[in-house]
């Protein structure tokens, strides 16, 4: 037995050494489980690897160009072959080992080529070595002592991994949760009413190509993909880092929603600004901080945005918000993320938190105030900005007059709902704003 496992161990260092000769300028990484004795495979070890190599997939897929796993006397192994800078992608693992639940369950060794295979250890990067995970001793220290027994460990790696299972379902049940008042943001946003042109239940306001049940469609499909960004974001890993990953789902969210709609653009911008807040909040959960730190995430997991707009003058096709950002220097939507919703966590929130209107009409007032302060792209897209500037002045004065809670204002709120659905005026980024209002308003109230 002895032998067998011995010669394995040859052979994958052997194997290592081709890894990296067929990738020479690479990083490899090589992922077994941390465990004594000869008989290395069971379902809870091997389902460990799976779990850490899984996570090492999601959030490091783009720097991923290979990888492969097999089962072998040592265990299952798991090779990954990065393009990435080898002390970043050292760093990186060391984390996964010192911050996941599990990380101490696996060693992950990371690999260059100097004529054979090279590793550097956790010293080289003025850290400790591992402790033991029975004692918090010097772990090479106690396996050479085998100061625990084999049932020791294995009890530990049974109680350890049910409790990552146990921490999963929790973390599942409110990604679940936070989407179900995502979706919820999102109708009663599109069941505001009076709503100035926005589609409501009683008209299209000034839209042709979409309807209430548009809107309905399109919200029940792209929901599930809020509850996978939401479990994106409850992690340790550096939160631009979670921004690509949900960029990509975004995109495949996009295209659900315009099967749901036939091609309309109901919630596009709101798949970008839903996304963003409710893995930023999940990643605050993760750190346990309180709600206002909640920005701060934000605002770091967009902190270079607005690079999208470098490359604008080399594409053939243009977005409607770069398609502003060349004519009017309008930074839009990434703007606004980029400030971390300003406008939203220093005025809407602490305005209406504790007001007493009803749901409906509260709604109805936020709308008034986003239309008021919003540099809204999508009035300024679909007309200019004269007529911009015009909405805003109609909702400063809205507001001096009591909003809807007044007779006065209720008056002109129907003047102006005539005149914005005649003149096709929409304001669509305030409508998105509105939809992120009540759903971080729900959720300070309910998670905070």
């Amino acid at each position: 037995m002895i032998e067998k496992f011995l010669l394995s161990r040859e052979e994958r260092v052997n194997y290592q050494i081709s890894l990296l000769n067929k990738y020479p300028t690479k990083t490899l990484v090589t992922v077994k489980i941390n465990y004594p004795g000869l008989n290395k495979s069971n379902f809870v070890n091997d389902q460990i690897i799976k779990i850490i190599c899984d996570q090492i997939l999601l959030y490091y897929k783009p720097e991923i160009v290979h990888y492969e796993y097999y089962n072998s006397p040592e265990g299952v192994i798991y090779h990954f072959i990065f393009d990435m800078n080898f002390e970043n992608i050292k760093k990186a693992m060391i984390a996964i080992e010192e911050k996941h639940i599990l990380g101490r369950c696996v060693d992950i060794d990371v690999y260059k080529l100097e004529g054979t295979a090279v590793s550097v250890s956790r010293t080289q990067f003025t850290l400790p070595p591992r402790k033991c995970f029975i004692c918090d001793e010097d772990a090479r220290i106690c396996s050479r002592k085998q100061e625990h027994s084999l049932e020791t460990i294995e009890n530990y790696f049974n109680e350890l991994y049910m409790k990552y299972i146990d921490t999963r379902s929790n973390i599942e049940n409110k990604c679940n949760q936070l989407s179900l008042i995502a979706c919820k943001a999102l109708i009663c946003e599109v069941s505001t009413y009076p709503s100035f042109g926005l589609v409501s239940p009683l008209s299209s306001g000034a839209h042709d190509d979409m309807d209430y049940y548009t809107f309905l469609n399109s919200t029940f499909e792209i929901t599930p993909y809020f509850k996978q960004m939401a479990i994106t974001g409850y992690t340790f890993v550096d939160t631009e880092r979670i921004f690509n990953i949900i960029r990509d789902i975004g995109i495949e969210c996009e295209n659900k929603m315009y099967e749901a709609t036939k091609g309309a653009n109901t919630h596009k911008g709101l798949i970008f600004l839903m996304g963003v807040c409710i893995t930023s909040l999940t990643n605050n959960m993760y750190y346990n901080e309180n709600f206002e730190n909640v920005q701060n995430i934000i605002k770091a997991m967009v902190v270079n945005i607005l690079d999208d707009f470098k490359t604008v003058d080399s594409k053939d096709t243009l977005t409607h918000g770069e398609q502003l950002y060349l004519k009017n220097g309008f930074t839009g939507i990434r703007g606004q993320v980029k400030d971390g919703l300003d406008i939203i966590f220093s005025h809407i929130i602490k305005l209406y938190e504790h007001n007493d209107l009803p749901e409906r009409e509260r709604n109805v007032q936020i709308l008034i105030e986003l239309m008021a302060q919003v540099e809204d792209s999508t009035v300024i897209y679909r007309h200019n900005l004269p007529i911009l500037k015009q909405v805003q002045q109609d909702a400063k004065k809205l507001l001096k007059m009591g909003g809807i809670s007044t007779q006065t204002g209720r008056d002109f709120i129907k003047k102006l709902e005539e005149h914005y659905i005649e003149n096709k005026i929409s304001s669509g980024g305030c409508a998105d704003l509105l939809a992120i209002s009540i759903f971080l308003l729900e959720i300070k109230k309910k998670f905070y």
